[in-house]
C-alpha cells in the first residue's frame, strides 16, 4: 500500500491487489477471472456485505419508496461488485464513474476497507457490470487498485464512507467505453426531488441477482447530523449503490452519495427494518481520491 498526498489530503491506495500483482491492461477478456480466484460458482455463493443498521429517525407520515424489480431496464453502470475479505467472499453494489482512464468504479468505504487503524484492504475485486441473474451480459472486470479515505481508514468517519476501485482493460478495452460512465458531484444537498437509488440487495424479498431501483426525494436526517435520508427498502448487498441526481433517458446521471447504512430493525441486533437507508453527499475530498485511484 501506498500513500498519494494531494494538497492537505492523504489518500491510501492499495493496488496489486493479489500476490500476482497487476492485471495488464492489454489483458483479454476473462471468462471469469484470470487471476483464478473467481469461479461461477464462487460467485453465485457470495454472501452479501453486511449493510450497517443506524436508528435514524422515524418515516414521515405517508413517505414510501418505490421500488422495481426485474422489469425496471437494467442501468449497465451499476453492477455487483464481487471481493474477497477474511471472513470469506462477499459482494456489494458499485457503480462506473468517469476518469481519465475511464475504468473506475464509486462504492461504499465499508466495502473495500473494514475502517479504523491496523487494518488491511480487502482483495479479488471483480466487478460484473449490469448483473442479472448471471453471467454478466457485458464481461467481468478485475480491480488493480482500490482506495478509500484517510478519515475511513484511520477514524471509520461514516460521513466519508465512501471508495473507488481502478479495473483492468478487458479485451483492449475500458469499461465506461464499452457502458458509459456517471459524474461525481461533491456538495450536493441533502434533500433531492428526483433522488434515484440502485442497489442488489440480497435478504428476502430481494435476491441479490437482479439490480433494484428507488426512485424517491431525500431528506436530511436533521439539522446537525450529515445523512441524507432515503426511504428505500433495500438490505445487506445495496452498500455502495449509487444515488443519483440529474438522470438522462439513458440511465447516465451524476452520483452525489452512495449507499452507507440502513435504519435498524425494531429490537436491534444489525438486522435491516426495510424502510430508509443513509448517505452522507460525497465532500469535495472525493475529486483528489478519484484521480489518485485512477491514475494509481
Amino acid at each position: 500500500m501506498r500513500t498519494l498526498t494531494r494538497g492537505r489530503a492523504a489518500i491510501a491506495v492499495a493496488a496489486g491487489l493479489t500476490a500476482g500483482g497487476l492485471v495488464p491492461a492489454s489483458a483479454t477478456e476473462p471468462v471469469i477471472d484470470p487471476r483464478g480466484y473467481w469461479s461461477e460458482q464462487k460467485l453465485r455463493a457470495a454472501a452479501a456485505d453486511e449493510l450497517p443498521a443506524d436508528a435514524g429517525s422515524p418515516a414521515p407520515a405517508g413517505e414510501r419508496a418505490l421500488v422495481w424489480g426485474i422489469t425496471t431496464p437494467v442501468n449497465h453502470t451499476v453492477g455487483r461488485l464481487f471481493l474477497r475479505t477474511p471472513a470469506g467472499d462477499t459482494s456489494c453494489t458499485a457503480t462506473v464513474v468517469n476518469s481519465a482512464t475511464k475504468n473506475l468504479l464509486i462504492t461504499a468505504g465499508h466495502c473495500v476497507h473494514p475502517g479504523g487503524p491496523g487494518n488491511a484492504y480487502y482483495t479479488d475485486f471483480l466487478f460484473a457490470p449490469g448483473w442479472n441473474n448471471g453471467p454478466s451480459a457485458h464481461g467481468y472486470w478485475s480491480g488493480t487498485a482500490v482506495g478509500a479515505s484517510a478519515e475511513w481508514t484511520q477514524s471509520k468517519k461514516w460521513d466519508h464512507d465512501y471508495a473507488f476501485v481502478r479495473l483492468a482493460a478487458s479485451g483492449g478495452q475500458q469499461l465506461a467505453n464499452r457502458v458509459g460512465g456517471n459524474a461525481v458531484v461533491a456538495g450536493a444537498g441533502h434533500a433531492q426531488a428526483k433522488a434515484q437509488i440502485w442497489g442488489y440487495p440480497v435478504l428476502a424479498p430481494y435476491t441479490g441477482q437482479t439490480a433494484q431501483r428507488c426512485d424517491v426525494s431525500t431528506t436530511r436526517v436533521n439539522s446537525y447530523a450529515p445523512d441524507a435520508r432515503a426511504a428505500c427498502g433495500f438490505t445487506h448487498g445495496a452498500s455502495g449503490g449509487p444515488w443519483l441526481k440529474d438522470v438522462q433517458s439513458s440511465g447516465i446521471g451524476s452520483v452525489w452519495a452512495v449507499t452507507s447504512r440502513c435504519e435498524s430493525a425494531p429490537g436491534g441486533g444489525g438486522a435491516c427494518a426495510g424502510t430508509a437507508l443513509f448517505a452522507t453527499p460525497l465532500p469535495q475530498a472525493v475529486y483528489a481520491l478519484r484521480d489518485a485511484v485512477a491514475g494509481a
